[in-house]
């Protein structure tokens, strides 16, 4: 299979994208319009949020279509590579579209889950995606088998005394009867059954597929040669179809029960593998918050923690709420009704909810506070600013450090940090600027900090920290109390 690679956010007119993928005309406003579908492009209307805003010059892209999407996208021959907008200097390595592959199949919970993440939705009975879901389960269970029970004279299994008795004479020994041969059962495989010989075909034909087109490095998937035999030589698909309904008829094992469903719907879904018009996508319009989970593993989310559990000495006045979370202990919003004499007290509505709260230091003496906001956002400040996050987000930074004023005063923090973590290829945390609203915001004293600043956090250690699970070292985390 041929692979193009095109940039998230990049825009075009049908006829650039004809010649980007080197397609008719034509066969590009198929695409457009199959794409567009599925969530994978978005018509540039002039009216995009800022999220959706692209690094480069918006004078002309009113009347294009953007690629709103992070993943792939296979039709025919052809796979469409779109990779993240932060690379901005050059195309990613294969490696790094591996690595971003591998993150998008953590957060949506397996790679066959993949072709089920875009806004909109795709469908499930994608070829490609059954295909990828008869692989997963292939890696965590095995080849479908089914056991028979044997037995044998003096083996090394279970003795079977029922079958001892029956089939031998006893010999006795002060009156007690002693057994000199007896059965013992075994369980082995039917390697000759007919599913189980259907489904190392099927696995093989599934992996030969991924291993041509390109797919099987992409997603780093294993070769799988279980058969020489071809699925055709199993007969017609009625005939399959039979014989699988009726092994689902006897099989009460959950998993197995499952992978006979996909396997009929494999057989009989044969139509959908070589339709022209027909694209599977596996990826994530939501790109935004893959990175959103990765920040707060690799800077150590602590908002879910009780305060009991943090690096903390609890002062004496909030050890009554040592049970309560961090994020917990921010004040909520008080609605009251006026009953024609007074207000009376209605309830309390939802909060403020920051993206990462962390405390940093050594032991249980942490001396910062840090308040951090993930932003999937290609910022520029040179000149006006572009791309950068809105006059909302920056209030709420604000807000947040607000609402937690009192326990940092009472825990005798020495700093805080408020700042945006925005994606970037280099190898280095550095840092691009910062913005202030002191003109709303009353300044306040040391240890807060009265702006924001804003990160570029390379996206290749964030991968490695989400995908392992782990923080990243503090020396690098505190580089952001700079």
């Amino acid at each position: 299979m041929r692979q193009v690679f095109i940039r998230e956010l990049d825009a075009y007119t049908p006829p650039e994208l004809s010649q980007k993928l080197d397609v008719s005309l034509e066969r590009a406003k198929q695409f457009i319009e199959m794409l567009t579908t599925l969530g994978v492009l978005k018509l540039k209307n002039g009216s995009d949020s800022q999220e959706l805003k692209t690094i480069y010059e918006e004078e002309g892209l009113r009347g294009k279509y953007q690629f709103v999407y992070v993943g792939l996208a296979i039709c025919d021959e052809l796979v469409l590579v779109v990779y993240p907008k932060y690379f901005r200097k050059r195309q990613p390595t294969f490696e790094q579209i591996r690595q971003v592959l591998r993150a998008i199949r953590k957060s949506s919970g397996g790679i066959s889950q993949m072709a089920a993440l875009t806004e909109e939705g795709l469908r499930q009975n994608d070829k490609v995606a059954l295909m990828l879901a008869l692989l997963e389960m292939y890696g965590e269970y095995g080849i479908y088998t089914n056991h028979q029970k044997e037995y044998e004279i003096n083996g090394s299994g279970a003795i079977s005394w029922d079958r001892t008795i029956n089939f031998h004479h006893p010999h006795l020994k002060n009156g007690k009867p002693v057994y000199l041969e007896y059965e013992t059962g075994k369980l082995t495989q039917d390697n000759s059954d007919y599913v189980t010989r259907l489904h190392k075909s099927v696995l093989t034909e599934c992996s030969k597929f991924m291993e041509k087109s390109g797919l099987a490095d992409l997603l780093a998937l294993d070769p799988i040669e279980l058969s020489d035999e071809p699925v055709e030589d199993f007969g017609e698909k009625p005939f399959i179809d039979y014989q699988l309904e009726r092994e689902s008829s006897v099989q009460f094992i959950t998993w197995k029960q499952e992978l006979l469903v996909m396997l009929r719907r494999y057989i009989n879904d044969d139509e959908a593998f070589v339709e022209s018009n027909n694209i599977t996508c596996l990826g994530t319009s939501s790109f935004y918050h893959i990175w959103e989970e990765g920040c707060k593993i690799a800077f150590d989310d602590m908002a879910g923690r009780r305060l009991s559990k943090l690096p903390i000495k609890l002062p004496s006045g909030l050890r009554e709420q040592r049970d309560e979370k961090l994020i917990e202990i921010i004040p909520s919003p008080k609605w009251y009704v006026y009953d024609g004499e007074g207000f009376r007290l209605s309830g309390e509505s939802d909060t403020l909810i920051p993206d990462i709260v962390t405390l940093w230091g050594e032991g249980d003496s942490a001396d910062t506070f840090a308040i951090l906001d993930a932003k999937y956002y290609s910022p520029s400040l040179k000149g006006k600013p572009r791309n950068v996050p809105d006059l909302g987000s920056i209030t709420k930074q604000y807000l947040y450090q607000s609402a937690y004023k009192e326990l940092i005063k009472n825990c005798g923090f020495d700093h805080v940090v408020n700042a945006f973590l925005v994606p970037c290829e280099d190898e280095d945390m550095r840092l691009a600027g910062k913005v202030e609203f002191l003109d709303v915001f009353e300044q306040m004293p040391e240890p807060f900090t009265n702006d924001v600043k804003m990160w570029l956090v390379p996206v290749e250690k964030i991968w490695d920290c989400y995908l392992e699970n782990k923080s990243m070292g503090m020396e690098e985390i505190r580089r952001l109390s700079e």
